[in-house]
């Protein structure tokens, strides 16, 4: 540490605090985690995909790929790969084009509403956010 040592009282005063903060488990937690591990790409990719991806679109995309593959397997020509194909284009397609339009009629039913950050009650209010009186 750079410049003159702390004094006893100055000493007694931190280790307080410390043992205050110490008593907080979430934000020891927070802070002792804090930085530990990285987000990669691969996983941000995946957050926002799932965002945007409804459950009703990966789950029409899983069964039209297996209908399509197991009539693909057992009959494996050209014409029928093709039609299959078109098929399982086709399907997710619709898929993906009906999500986005009940997503859109969603949003334009509720509208946005303004946010009032001192009414929000999912935010968590802090000591330091409320002016003292």
């Amino acid at each position: 540490m750079d410049g003159p040592a702390l004094s006893g009282w100055e000493r007694r005063l931190l280790e307080e605090i410390e043992s205050d903060l110490r008593q907080d488990t979430r934000l020891d937690r927070k802070l002792s985690t804090m930085g530990a591990k990285r987000s990669s790409r691969v996983l941000g990719a995946l957050r926002s995909a799932g965002r945007r991806i409804s459950a009703g679109v990966v789950l029409t995309t899983l069964v039209m790929t297996a209908i399509c593959l197991s009539i693909g397997v057992r009959t494996p020509t050209t014409a029928v790969l093709i039609a299959l194909g078109v098929v399982w284009t086709a399907s997710v397609a619709a898929a993906v084009a009906t999500a986005e339009l009940l997503r859109r009629r969603r949003r334009g039913a509720s509208g946005p509403e303004p946010v009032d950050p001192d009414r929000d009650e999912r935010r968590e209010r802090r000591p330091w956010d409320r002016p003292e009186a």
